[in-house]
């Protein structure tokens, strides 16, 4: 119950009082409290009590005549206090169960989830059995859910959350998701019926973000950068993992971070140019810079909506849940060491304050540049991928220009992942002759002037220039090495840029030498971008994920020949000297 409606309660029995009247006697009671004790509902409440007036007793009525009667109290309607409620929501937000420790050495469980109504959203704490609804009822994001014989309590900061109890039910009301309605439930508690908008229908373009506040924001955005995974250290000092990508709206780009990353609510297939929605983030402000920060919770899906097409994505048609046998050919091997500090740089977020003085233990990262073949190639597949391979735990020996074949656990952007559970196999066929390999190898070869932006490619050219190394102070105060080198083909020039640690693989190039390089990213030039006056200051390119942090806009030049783009030498990049 709100404000206005605890207010309304009191007039009806105190005719000769005025909502001011009530209001300032609500104000003298938090005065006399104290601060930090009331809020204003919890005040009235008191200001009720002592004109005799049972608050409480009213809306239990109306709760048990609402709940009698199956029909669901709209979650704008909640109270702190409130028991035996039924609400009909849908879910926005799943997190991951956790198990906590009683006193009396039992265990609980918990699975916290965020649903939403026309009206309002909500925290919702599913309690041991109820806990494992979601699994026994396959629910999703976007699905519509019925809790009954909940109760209500307000947390620290005092909104309120709603707590399963032994007596409370979670039933599915809808299996669709994102698209499906939920007519005919009564999400105002007045007996009407009422359709629940779905994701997709209150979601918002994500350039339109900066003008908002608030938490469990739903956008949508074209996915233009490929998504960087980095482990960090998180307040309980566990090894953790955040997901930063760019999603590209009406008019900007705008950077989203998702800490401590559910891999449960990825999409397993998130591929450059498809279209995406993600539920539950809010808005970070560092200036005139803005990004959407999600957490364990937030959803990253695909959207398949009217006006979607198979041309707004190569992918367009494939199950996201779904990935099967794929036959790559090994262009390029790289082993990268990964102390804490590179990952975390890596990961072109904000960097928590309590993760700097963790661990400083290393790990080995292993990357192949690959090619698809085989009847999965065609025009639409001619892109080059880089397979992720640290976490895959097997034994299979891999080397350049071999075929393998594999069931990726994931792939997003252009990569793609393999963990310990993926099958992986050396294809015995004429396929893998070395000779064969390298014909291959050279049928993959971009020209310059062919690149387009964040696509990963292998070129080869010949070094025109002396490299040229750089001290860049970042917008964080840190100061980088930037270095760079002018490259051409046959058909256009371009400049070849590293950051940190890959400086050095620009340091040793020689004027005129033919180098190959495996696995750089073509990113949109500086000088094509609307940025600030101070460019060294508002740089954002020094992490080893060198995304664009979405600061600068992309100007409207229609131009999309290759000289408006740079190649980027990533940790995982490989180049070779002296190539014939």
């Amino acid at each position: 119950m709100d404000t206005e409606s605890i207010v309304a309660t009191i007039l009806k029995h105190r005719p000769d009082l005025s909502k001011e009247d009530v209001l300032a006697m609500a104000r003298e009671k938090m005065r006399s409290i104290g601060a930090g004790y009331l809020t204003e509902q919890g005040a009235l409440f008191l200001v009720a009590a002592d004109l005799g007036i049972r608050i409480d007793e009213e809306l239990m009525g109306r709760i048990r005549m609402t709940s009698s009667s199956g029909a669901s109290v709209a979650l704008k309607d909640l109270y702190s206090g409130a028991r035996d409620v039924s609400i009909t929501a849908r879910v926005m937000k799943i997190y991951p169960v956790k198990r906590y420790s009683r006193s009396n050495g039992t265990s609980s469980r918990l699975r916290r989830l965020v649903v939403y109504d026309n009206d309002k959203s909500i925290n919702v704490n599913l309690w041991d059995d109820a806990a494992d609804a979601v699994e026994r009822l396959g629910i999703k994001a976007g699905d519509a859910i019925r809790i009954s014989r909940a109760y209500v309590k307000s947390n620290l900061n005092g909104s309120l959350v709603i707590n399963t109890g032994m007596k409370s039910s979670v039933e599915s009301t809808s299996s669709a998701d994102y698209d499906g309605t939920s007519k005919g439930m009564d999400s105002t508690g007045m007996g009407m019926g009422v359709e629940i908008m779905g994701l997709e229908d209150i979601a918002i373009d994500v350039s339109d973000v900066a003008s908002l506040d608030g938490d469990n924001l739903v956008v949508t955005g074209i996915l233009c950068s490929n998504p960087m995974i980095s482990t960090y250290r998180n307040r309980d000092g566990e090894e953790s993992r955040v997901m930063s990508m760019l999603l590209q709206g009406r008019a900007s780009r705008v950077r989203v971070v998702i800490w401590d990353i559910n891999y449960a609510n990825l999409a397993r297939m998130i591929p450059l140019n498809s279209r995406v929605l993600v539920a539950g983030v809010k808005v970070k402000r560092d200036g005139e810079r803005v990004e959407l920060h999600g957490d364990a919770g937030s959803i990253v899906k695909i959207l398949r909506h009217k006006g979607y097409t198979s041309s707004d994505d190569t992918h367009a048609g494939v199950d996201e849940g779904y990935l099967g046998l794929m036959k790559l050919r090994i262009l390029a091997i790289n082993s990268v060491e990964d102390d804490e500090h590179y990952r975390k740089k890596e990961s072109s977020a904000a960097t928590l304050g309590n993760s700097s003085s963790n661990s400083s233990s290393s790990s080995i990262s292993k990357y192949a540049i690959v090619m698809v073949e085989g009847e999965e190639r065609s025009d639409e597949a001619e892109a080059m991928y880089l397979l992720d391979i640290s976490k895959y735990g097997g034994e299979v020996r891999m080397r350049e220009g071999v075929s393998i074949e594999c069931i990726p656990s994931r792939i997003l952007g252009y990569t793609i992942y393999l963990d310990e559970d993926s099958y992986i196999a050396v294809r015995e066929d004429e396929g893998s002759e070395k000779g064969r390999g390298r014909g291959a190898v050279h049928e993959h070869i971009s020209k310059i002037a062919d690149v387009e932006e964040e696509h990963l490619y292998a070129i080869e050219a010949i070094v025109l220039t002396m490299p040229k190394v750089d001290e860049v102070r970042l917008r964080d105060g840190r100061m980088s090495r930037r270095a760079e080198v002018l490259v051409g083909d046959d058909t256009r020039e371009a400049r070849l840029i590293a950051w940190d640690r890959q400086v050095e693989s620009i340091e040793a190039l020689r004027i005129g030498e033919r180098i190959r390089v495996y696995g750089v990213v073509a990113k949109r030039r500086a000088e094509m971008m609307t940025m600030r006056k101070d460019r060294t200051n508002d740089n954002n390119y020094g992490s080893e994920g060198g995304d664009d942090d979405g600061s600068a806009n992309i100007s409207n030049d229609s131009d999309s020949s290759s000289d408006v783009y740079e190649l980027h030498v990533r940790n995982f990049t490989v180049i070779k000297h002296d190539v014939g």
